[in-house]
């Protein structure tokens, strides 16, 4: 299966978020290639385990951000992005367990399914980046994205 691989057009200009979603991705790299050499649910558990402690770390982090933008111009688009968080933590929580979640009948199901929905939280978090950028909730760290209020993510993410 093809899958989303690091490149500097996923920097959104943040050190934390972005090595965090670099690791995220290594790991559900190495994921979909033990998918793709039949790797079963029990194969994976230990994967999803650490995919599952990332994840709870990454997102109450970036949340915790995100809730900071003004409520009357981003609360619909933070509550979404959450809740894309929360569907992604379940469904890692799932498979940390030992099981597939309902409504999937094979890993390589499954994991083609996860790296579509992270696919499209990173295209969201480019843009929700982006907001505090203009809103002037933190200042990026890499020179080349204060002088661009959106990171080069927003819109042009490659697809998966």
């Amino acid at each position: 299966m093809q899958t989303m691989v690091w490149s500097d057009l996923l920097e959104l200009g943040h050190d934390r978020i972005d090595a965090e979603h670099r690791q995220l991705l290594d790991l559900a790299c190495e994921i979909v290639a033990i998918g793709d050499q039949g790797g079963e649910v029990g194969t994976l558990r230990p994967y999803y385990q650490e995919f599952h402690r990332l994840l709870l770390v990454h997102c109450a982090y970036e949340e915790g951000l995100l809730r900071s933008l003004p409520r009357s111009a981003f609360g619909a688009q933070v509550d979404a992005h959450c809740q894309g968080h929360s569907r992604l933590i379940a469904l890692a929580k799932s498979v940390a367990a030992g099981a597939l979640p309902d409504g999937y009948d094979s890993p390589q199901g499954f994991i083609t399914a996860y790296v579509h929905l992270m696919h499209d939280l990173l295209v969201d978090d480019a843009e929700l980046i982006g907001a505090l950028i203009r809103e002037g909730r933190f200042t990026p760290t890499h020179p080349a994205h204060r002088a661009h209020p959106v990171p080069p993510a927003a819109g042009r993410l490659p697809p998966i």
